[in-house]
Protein backbone atom coordinates (compact mmCIF):
# COMPACT_ATOMS: atom_id res chain seq x y z
CA UNK A 1 0.00 0.00 0.00
CA UNK A 2 1.76 3.19 -1.45
CA UNK A 3 -0.25 5.71 0.46
CA UNK A 4 0.13 3.51 4.11
CA UNK A 5 1.86 6.29 5.76
CA UNK A 6 -1.26 8.72 4.89
CA UNK A 7 -3.85 6.59 5.51
CA UNK A 8 -2.38 4.90 9.25
CA UNK A 9 -1.91 8.64 10.37
CA UNK A 10 -5.20 10.22 9.40
CA UNK A 11 -6.74 7.31 11.53
CA UNK A 12 -5.25 7.48 14.16
CA UNK A 13 -4.98 11.19 14.67
CA UNK A 14 -6.60 12.73 17.81
CA UNK A 15 -6.60 9.29 19.27
CA UNK A 16 -5.01 10.22 22.30
CA UNK A 17 -5.33 13.80 21.76
CA UNK A 18 -3.95 16.80 18.86
CA UNK A 19 -0.48 16.83 20.58
CA UNK A 20 0.06 13.20 19.97
CA UNK A 21 2.26 12.48 16.42
CA UNK A 22 2.09 8.49 15.16
CA UNK A 23 5.66 7.38 14.36
CA UNK A 24 6.55 6.27 10.96
CA UNK A 25 7.50 3.96 9.86
CA UNK A 26 5.79 1.90 12.40
CA UNK A 27 9.39 0.53 14.33
CA UNK A 28 10.90 4.13 14.35
CA UNK A 29 12.46 4.64 17.78
CA UNK A 30 11.74 7.97 18.89
CA UNK A 31 13.14 9.52 22.37
CA UNK A 32 13.14 12.46 24.13
CA UNK A 33 15.31 15.01 23.73
CA UNK A 34 15.43 13.79 19.68
CA UNK A 35 15.44 16.79 17.14
CA UNK A 36 13.43 15.80 14.15
CA UNK A 37 12.24 18.00 11.11
CA UNK A 38 8.57 17.37 9.59
CA UNK A 39 8.10 16.33 6.04
CA UNK A 40 5.07 16.01 4.44
CA UNK A 41 3.70 15.68 7.90
CA UNK A 42 6.16 12.75 9.23
CA UNK A 43 8.96 13.37 11.92
CA UNK A 44 12.70 12.55 10.88
CA UNK A 45 15.44 12.39 12.64
CA UNK A 46 17.49 15.22 12.50
CA UNK A 47 19.62 15.47 15.64
CA UNK A 48 19.20 15.50 19.76
CA UNK A 49 19.31 17.96 21.58
CA UNK A 50 22.07 16.30 23.70
CA UNK A 51 24.06 16.50 20.37
CA UNK A 52 23.21 20.38 20.56
CA UNK A 53 24.60 21.00 24.01
CA UNK A 54 20.87 20.93 25.68
CA UNK A 55 20.87 18.04 28.70
CA UNK A 56 17.12 17.72 30.30
CA UNK A 57 15.61 15.29 32.91
CA UNK A 58 12.70 12.91 32.15
CA UNK A 59 10.39 11.01 33.93
CA UNK A 60 8.75 7.60 33.29
CA UNK A 61 5.26 6.75 34.04
CA UNK A 62 3.16 3.54 32.93
CA UNK A 63 -0.09 4.88 30.56
CA UNK A 64 -2.46 2.29 30.25
CA UNK A 65 -2.31 -1.61 29.93
CA UNK A 66 -3.10 -1.23 25.85
CA UNK A 67 -5.07 0.29 23.51
CA UNK A 68 -7.02 -0.41 20.31
CA UNK A 69 -7.55 1.64 17.72
CA UNK A 70 -10.73 0.21 14.98
CA UNK A 71 -11.76 3.43 12.99
CA UNK A 72 -14.83 4.17 14.40
CA UNK A 73 -16.42 0.29 15.17
CA UNK A 74 -15.51 -0.61 10.91
CA UNK A 75 -13.27 -3.81 12.27
CA UNK A 76 -14.51 -6.75 13.92
CA UNK A 77 -12.42 -8.96 16.24
CA UNK A 78 -13.86 -12.62 16.79
CA UNK A 79 -11.36 -14.36 19.28
CA UNK A 80 -11.11 -18.01 19.09
CA UNK A 81 -9.99 -20.33 22.27
CA UNK A 82 -8.09 -23.79 22.37
CA UNK A 83 -10.75 -26.35 21.19
CA UNK A 84 -12.74 -23.97 19.37
CA UNK A 85 -13.64 -24.00 15.22
CA UNK A 86 -15.87 -22.25 13.12
CA UNK A 87 -16.40 -20.96 9.45
CA UNK A 88 -14.20 -17.95 10.31
CA UNK A 89 -11.25 -19.99 11.32
CA UNK A 90 -9.73 -21.61 7.85
CA UNK A 91 -6.18 -21.69 8.78
CA UNK A 92 -6.14 -22.06 12.52
CA UNK A 93 -6.08 -25.36 13.89
CA UNK A 94 -8.92 -26.14 16.41
CA UNK A 95 -5.69 -26.29 19.20
CA UNK A 96 -4.95 -23.29 18.14
CA UNK A 97 -5.27 -19.48 19.84
CA UNK A 98 -6.18 -16.74 17.66
CA UNK A 99 -8.75 -13.84 16.65
CA UNK A 100 -10.32 -13.60 13.24
CA UNK A 101 -10.34 -9.74 12.01
CA UNK A 102 -12.99 -8.55 9.40
CA UNK A 103 -12.94 -4.82 8.17
CA UNK A 104 -16.21 -3.25 6.61
CA UNK A 105 -14.52 -0.19 5.09
CA UNK A 106 -11.35 0.27 2.84
CA UNK A 107 -8.59 1.62 4.12
CA UNK A 108 -9.65 1.04 7.66
CA UNK A 109 -6.96 0.21 10.38
CA UNK A 110 -7.41 -2.25 13.13
CA UNK A 111 -4.36 -1.59 16.24
CA UNK A 112 -3.39 -2.56 19.37
CA UNK A 113 -0.44 -1.59 21.19
CA UNK A 114 0.18 -2.87 24.83
CA UNK A 115 2.33 -2.30 27.90
CA UNK A 116 1.80 1.54 27.01
CA UNK A 117 4.15 3.68 29.34
CA UNK A 118 5.13 7.79 29.07
CA UNK A 119 8.42 9.08 29.15
CA UNK A 120 8.00 13.05 29.49
CA UNK A 121 10.99 15.89 29.84
CA UNK A 122 10.21 17.07 33.17
CA UNK A 123 10.62 20.92 32.60
CA UNK A 124 9.77 21.56 28.78
CA UNK A 125 9.50 24.85 29.40
CA UNK A 126 12.99 25.75 29.87
CA UNK A 127 13.52 24.53 26.34
CA UNK A 128 12.38 28.07 25.55
CA UNK A 129 15.78 29.58 26.93
CA UNK A 130 17.72 26.67 25.20
CA UNK A 131 16.31 27.39 21.71
CA UNK A 132 16.62 30.94 21.80
CA UNK A 133 20.21 30.74 22.31
CA UNK A 134 20.47 27.99 19.69
CA UNK A 135 18.08 30.01 17.11
CA UNK A 136 20.15 33.33 17.88
CA UNK A 137 23.70 31.26 17.20
CA UNK A 138 22.06 29.77 13.88
CA UNK A 139 22.18 26.31 15.40
CA UNK A 140 18.73 25.49 15.11
CA UNK A 141 16.42 25.37 11.88
CA UNK A 142 13.30 26.62 12.05
CA UNK A 143 11.51 24.02 10.85
CA UNK A 144 12.70 22.26 13.60
CA UNK A 145 10.80 20.30 16.73
CA UNK A 146 12.11 18.80 19.90
CA UNK A 147 10.17 15.49 21.62
CA UNK A 148 9.26 16.74 24.82
CA UNK A 149 6.74 13.18 25.35
CA UNK A 150 6.95 9.69 24.00
CA UNK A 151 4.32 6.34 24.31
CA UNK A 152 6.75 3.10 23.98
CA UNK A 153 4.84 0.05 23.82
CA UNK A 154 6.50 -3.48 24.82
CA UNK A 155 4.27 -5.09 21.64
CA UNK A 156 2.09 -3.91 18.93
CA UNK A 157 -0.24 -5.17 16.07
CA UNK A 158 -1.12 -2.90 12.62
CA UNK A 159 -3.36 -4.07 9.75
CA UNK A 160 -4.74 -1.94 7.47
CA UNK A 161 -7.25 -2.98 4.83
CA UNK A 162 -6.94 -2.56 1.24
CA UNK A 163 -10.62 -3.33 0.22
CA UNK A 164 -14.16 -3.71 2.35
CA UNK A 165 -13.66 -7.26 1.88
CA UNK A 166 -10.86 -7.64 4.28
CA UNK A 167 -9.94 -9.57 6.65
CA UNK A 168 -7.15 -11.82 8.59
CA UNK A 169 -6.90 -14.58 10.94
CA UNK A 170 -3.67 -14.07 13.50
CA UNK A 171 -2.82 -16.81 15.92
CA UNK A 172 -1.73 -16.28 19.19
CA UNK A 173 1.78 -17.48 19.96
CA UNK A 174 2.01 -15.88 23.29
CA UNK A 175 1.57 -17.75 26.48
CA UNK A 176 -2.37 -16.64 27.45
CA UNK A 177 -2.31 -18.93 30.45
CA UNK A 178 -4.14 -22.73 30.37
CA UNK A 179 -7.72 -22.47 29.59
CA UNK A 180 -7.66 -18.77 29.70
CA UNK A 181 -9.50 -16.91 27.31
CA UNK A 182 -7.93 -14.55 24.66
CA UNK A 183 -7.87 -11.00 25.16
CA UNK A 184 -7.11 -7.86 22.42
CA UNK A 185 -4.50 -7.25 24.71
CA UNK A 186 -2.78 -10.73 23.16
CA UNK A 187 -2.77 -9.49 20.07
CA UNK A 188 -0.21 -6.67 20.24
CA UNK A 189 2.99 -8.81 19.18
CA UNK A 190 3.34 -12.15 20.04
CA UNK A 191 1.24 -12.90 16.88
CA UNK A 192 1.64 -14.55 13.38
CA UNK A 193 -0.76 -14.07 10.20
CA UNK A 194 -2.36 -17.07 9.50
CA UNK A 195 -4.13 -15.73 6.70
CA UNK A 196 -5.21 -12.12 5.52
CA UNK A 197 -7.37 -11.38 2.08
CA UNK A 198 -7.13 -7.55 0.93
CA UNK A 199 -4.99 -6.68 3.29
CA UNK A 200 -2.17 -3.59 2.11
CA UNK A 201 -0.67 -3.49 4.92
CA UNK A 202 0.75 -6.09 7.95
CA UNK A 203 3.04 -4.79 11.51
CA UNK A 204 3.62 -7.08 13.53
CA UNK A 205 5.82 -5.60 16.36
CA UNK A 206 7.17 -8.08 19.22
CA UNK A 207 9.89 -5.52 20.08
CA UNK A 208 9.09 -2.42 22.06
CA UNK A 209 8.66 0.40 19.23
CA UNK A 210 7.37 4.22 20.46
CA UNK A 211 4.26 4.85 18.44
CA UNK A 212 3.18 8.26 19.57
CA UNK A 213 5.48 11.24 20.71
CA UNK A 214 5.03 14.99 21.22
CA UNK A 215 7.40 18.11 20.17
CA UNK A 216 7.29 21.92 20.78
CA UNK A 217 8.83 24.27 18.07
CA UNK A 218 9.87 27.78 18.68
CA UNK A 219 6.69 29.99 17.33
CA UNK A 220 6.23 31.28 14.00
CA UNK A 221 5.53 34.95 15.48
CA UNK A 222 8.43 35.00 17.93
CA UNK A 223 11.24 33.48 14.76
CA UNK A 224 9.89 36.60 12.87
CA UNK A 225 10.19 39.26 15.44
CA UNK A 226 13.65 38.04 16.14
CA UNK A 227 14.31 38.07 12.50
CA UNK A 228 13.02 41.41 12.05
CA UNK A 229 14.84 42.90 15.05
CA UNK A 230 17.87 41.41 15.29
CA UNK A 231 19.03 40.11 11.68
CA UNK A 232 21.79 39.38 10.89
CA UNK A 233 21.63 37.03 14.43
CA UNK A 234 25.70 36.39 14.60
CA UNK A 235 28.47 38.62 12.72
CA UNK A 236 29.69 37.31 9.63
CA UNK A 237 32.01 34.33 9.81
CA UNK A 238 35.75 35.25 11.65
CA UNK A 239 34.22 37.93 13.81
CA UNK A 240 33.09 37.23 17.50
CA UNK A 241 29.97 35.77 18.18
CA UNK A 242 27.52 38.36 18.88
CA UNK A 243 25.90 38.47 22.61
CA UNK A 244 22.04 37.17 22.74
CA UNK A 245 20.05 40.10 23.70
CA UNK A 246 19.29 40.20 26.86
CA UNK A 247 15.40 40.99 25.99
CA UNK A 248 15.14 37.62 24.79
CA UNK A 249 16.87 35.87 27.64
CA UNK A 250 13.96 37.32 29.82
CA UNK A 251 11.33 36.67 27.79
CA UNK A 252 12.38 32.71 27.64
CA UNK A 253 13.34 32.67 31.03
CA UNK A 254 9.63 34.00 32.29
CA UNK A 255 7.26 34.47 28.97
CA UNK A 256 8.39 30.70 27.52
CA UNK A 257 4.76 30.33 26.06
CA UNK A 258 5.56 33.49 23.96
CA UNK A 259 8.54 31.58 22.57
CA UNK A 260 7.99 28.19 21.87
CA UNK A 261 4.27 26.11 21.57
CA UNK A 262 3.53 22.25 20.61
CA UNK A 263 2.64 21.74 17.42
CA UNK A 264 -0.58 19.56 16.61
CA UNK A 265 -0.04 15.97 14.86
CA UNK A 266 0.76 16.75 11.31
CA UNK A 267 1.26 20.57 11.49
CA UNK A 268 4.62 22.30 10.06
CA UNK A 269 6.44 24.01 12.84
CA UNK A 270 5.57 27.51 10.80
CA UNK A 271 2.07 26.93 10.96
CA UNK A 272 1.64 27.52 13.88
CA UNK A 273 1.55 30.99 15.86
Amino acid sequence: MDDAFRVYSAAVKGTLGPGWWSSWPLSTRHSVGDVCSVTGGQLLNAGSLGALGVHSSTRGSPYRDHLTYDSNGSVAVTFKASGITGPLFQALSEAELGAHVAFSRDRSVFAVFNGLRETAMTEPRLLARYLTELYFRKEWEPGWVAVTHVLSAEAGTVLIAAAATAEAELRVTADVGAGAAVKMADLAGNVGLARSHSIGLEWLGDKRSTPFCRVVALRKSWLGRVDADFAPRQQAKGFAPADIPARLINQAQNRPDEVIAEVAAGDAPSNGS
